[in-house]
């Protein structure tokens, strides 16, 4: 089975053969059959085309930098959840395709001290492989500092949150600092997600120690948690849970560029939004018991307030350059 490198890569390829010269009703045939061989293909072709069609619209702002940008127009052109690849785009360039898949596999910059620091922006997503073949997934609007020794493997995650797919060392530990918290694995899978100065770490394989902040001079005692359980853990107090396959599906559909709701409240669903996007939706007192079920593509807040006002009567009202209010009507 390929991985999601891998199909990104092949994505690219079409995408970059499909723009050049040449290229013939066979070529779109054969193009249109390998998206539709897995979901895995469609999504990253659906994900490179929207990174790039941003990029696009960036080109657009900078030429007319005084007019004022939409609000909703960037969300509205957005794919959403039934959408399919969309027609040949002639802008796009593929010097462009080069430079994206760059910036999945390579850090951002290396510091002075030799760490490699590894940043997503809001509505961005990292996937890299780390020198010891482990490999992480970096969510939206995150940062990650990696500091190898030959004693330990450290990372430092400053913000945001991330997936670590860990190789197996049992002489070399792999540790997650996170705020004042550290995780530490030997092999292992699992997320962790900054809070403030909380964490959120939900264990998919193998098991991981958490060790929280330091409160005196006794150390506090740390906790385990193991695949199928999340660990909660907020002030010094974190608390360890089973979580069902499906709940554990929620909490990694990030990796997929999705946001999935089982009867969440419309404020809670608006903030993961807002983690997304530069839009940011505000819920009106009217709208506070509207309950919401269903998936979404990360970045289609257009397809979201469609639904929004077709199944609750929510209305999006714009209320400054880059917020809308939900309101019920």
């Amino acid at each position: 089975m390929k991985s999601a490198a891998d199909i990104e890569q092949t994505a690219a390829e079409w995408l970059v053969r499909r723009e050049g010269e040449g290229w013939s009703d066979a070529d779109q045939a054969a193009f249109d059959q390998w998206v539709a061989e897995e979901t895995a293909h469609r999504i990253a072709v659906i994900r490179l085309e929207t990174v790039w069609r941003k990029a696009g619209r960036l080109r657009v702002s900078a030429l007319r930098s005084s007019e004022a940008p939409p609000l909703v127009a960037e969300a509205a052109n957005e794919p959403d959840d039934e959408s399919v690849p969309a027609p040949r785009r002639r802008w796009l360039w593929p010097a462009a395709i080069a430079a994206s898949l760059a910036l999945v596999s390579v850090p951002v910059y290396q510091s002075l001290t030799g760490a490699d620091t590894y940043a997503t922006a809001v509505g961005g997503f990292q996937r890299f492989p780390l020198a010891d073949g482990s490999r992480v997934d970096l969510n939206t609007d995150s940062r990650l500092n990696v500091a190898y020794s030959k004693a330990v493997r450290r990372l430092d995650l400053e913000q945001g949150e991330a997936f670590f797919k860990v190789a197996k060392n049992a002489a070399r530990p792999f540790v997650v600092h996170a705020g004042a918290w550290r995780v530490t694995a030997v092999g292992t899978a699992f997320t962790v997600k900054l809070r403030g100065d909380d964490i959120d770490v939900v264990v998919t394989e193998g098991r991981v120690r958490i060790d929280p902040p330091a409160t005196g001079a006794t150390p506090a005692r740390p906790i385990f948690a193991s695949a199928g359980q999340v660990a909660t853990a907020t002030g010094t107090s974190p608390v360890v849970r089973p979580i069902d396959a499906a709940a554990m599906d929620m909490a990694l559909s990030w990796r997929d560029g999705l946001l999935i709701f089982e009867a969440r409240p419309l404020g809670e669903v608006a903030a993961e939004f807002n983690r997304y996007n530069q839009v940011q939706l505000v819920v009106d007192p009217s709208a506070t018991g509207v309950i919401v079920d269903g998936s979404f593509r990360a970045n289609n807040v257009a397809g979201f307030l469609r639904l929004l006002d077709q199944g609750f009567g929510v209305k999006s009202v714009r209320d400054g350059p880059n917020e809308l209010i939900l309101k019920k009507i």
